[in-house]
């Protein structure tokens, strides 16, 4: 019997819990774990195999080690334990409901209350915009899925942190890939055909919005890139040669099921993390130049019209939830970036600019913001990984990254991410003084100070995971 997740992505950070939070959340949709789920990301496979990591990040490597096992204890996970199956009738298709929708019973001709089967088919459901449908957390596959992927990077780096060509980390990796993708009892299978499924009399399909779904596939790409890189041997060939074809068969998905393909030419974040997770791909099976071509196809396409003058994204912000939608689109843009570097290290994202504004300057724009403006203050920490991205490749001559994570109280130095996001100052140190013309150069640049190592960290353990949160949509 496998353990569904238990983790929704969505953060409540607080180092002292109100108690009007405790009292306003049920307990079965409540968990403290000393967890985060970020929205996408891709560390570099390289850097991270290489194993050579500095001083100043022992507190982001505990972090690591402390999520993987925490992850490791829920896991596997699989399609096949989801209580409802797809309308396909089988238990290895993926699926889950539209978030947004809710159901609108009035021209139903029921006489008796109506079940959650019968609702899903006789009821008209109408759409809200980021307003979640809790009936959504019926149905696993989706955070079993987010939970999936974290396991699989953070058990990936923790296997690198041993210095072992075998651990339970690695172990745990195959275990979790093979459950998912390949056993014949659990697999999924390679499609997303029932993905945010529209329900209702006209529909049972379903959405682009679904491919969203399997945004994780870039942190797995970097856990299978992190132990084949570092000759890990529990990632065995069999392993490795069955993972790419499983990956081969949904690629093919991607590129051709009209669904996907509206996902492919969505100008907004659906476009971006489209190819974040088919760059992904592509680098599992080992076509690097598809990765390259897809990627820097991004920069040339829809980045250029993603990003105005200032540096806000004109589409995230006309959406009901703009702070949270900028901050997922924007950690977009740094997974293409991440992606086509490692792809091909010659390539200069960095440096692209639309409007004139690089990345750099969506996030320098969003911290001007309030998120408050909104009624998003609970999530203003969806900003600090984008902040620690952009410091560790653009630089922090003047400090103002390093002040704004300060100003917060958030250990950004115990945070997994600090890992790889270096050059970074961390602790009482000064800033980066890397002032490089060149973002491209200083991405490269040498060991960052000190990090914050305990300061706070019992804090930062502290998280409220609540099941009822915020989707990316």
């Amino acid at each position: 019997m496998f353990t569904p997740g238990v983790f929704s992505n969505r953060t409540l950070y607080s180092c002292v819990i109100p108690l009007w939070v405790l009292l306003s959340v049920s307990r079965a949709a409540l968990a403290t774990n000393p967890f985060t789920q970020y929205a996408v990301d891709f560390p570099d496979p390289n850097f991270v195999a290489a194993g050579k990591f500095g001083a100043n990040v022992a507190g982001a490597e505990a972090t690591i080690v402390a999520w993987a096992e925490e992850m490791a204890s829920h896991g596997p996970w699989s399609v096949t334990n989801k209580p409802v199956v797809a309308p396909s009738g089988d238990k290895h298709d993926y699926m889950s409901w539209a978030p947004y929708e809710w159901a609108d019973c009035s021209k139903a001709k029921n006489t008796t209350a109506l079940s959650l089967s019968d609702e899903s088919k006789e009821c008209d459901f109408v759409f809200r915009d980021g307003q979640v449908n809790p009936e959504r957390f019926i149905i696993q596959d989706f955070q079993s899925f987010f939970n999936l992927s974290d396991a699989v990077l953070y058990n990936s780096i923790a296997a690198v942190l041993q210095n072992k060509p075998s651990s339970k980390y690695s172990q745990n990796v195959a275990n979790f890939v093979n459950t998912w993708f390949l056993n014949a009892d659990t697999a999924m299978n390679p499609n997303l055909n029932f993905a945010q499924m529209n329900r209702g009399p006209g529909g049972q399909t379903g959405a682009y919005t679904g491919v969203l779904d399997l945004r994780g596939f870039a942190k797995i790409a970097s856990g299978i890139l992190i132990l084949r890189n570092s000759k890990n041997t529990d990632w065995t060939a069999d392993l490795d040669s069955q993972m790419i074809a499983w990956c081969n068969k949904y690629i093919a998905w991607l590129q051709t099921a009209p669904t996907a393909q509206q996902a492919a030419h969505a100008t907004n974040n659906h476009g971006t993390i489209y190819v974040n997770q088919l760059a992904a791909l592509k680098l599992i099976v080992k076509d690097t130049a598809g990765a390259v071509n897809w990627t820097q196809g991004y920069f040339n396409g829809f980045f250029q019209h993603q990003v105005n003058s200032t540096g806000d994204q004109p589409e995230e912000a006309s959406r009901t939830h703009p702070y949270h939608y900028r901050n997922f689109n924007i950690a977009g843009m740094i997974t293409n970036a991440r992606l086509l570097t490692y792809a091909d290290p010659t390539a200069k994202p960095w440096n692209a600019t639309a409007n004139g504004a690089t990345i750099q300057k969506t996030v320098d724009f969003l911290m001007t913001t309030d998120p408050a403006t909104h009624d998003e203050q609970d999530i203003k920490a969806e900003i600090y990984p984008n902040i620690a991205a952009i410091a560790s490749v653009y630089g922090d001559p003047d400090g103002k990254y390093v002040k704004f994570l300060k100003a917060t109280g958030f250990p950004y130095a115990d945070d997994a991410t600090f890992l790889w996001d270096q050059p970074l100052a961390g602790g009482d140190a000064s800033a980066n003084s890397s002032s490089s013309p060149d973002p491209e150069s200083s991405r490269k640049g040498g060991a960052s100070s000190s990090g914050v190592g305990a300061v706070g960290r019992a804090c930062f353990l502290t998280f409220i995971l609540l099941a009822f949160g915020l989707e990316f949509w």
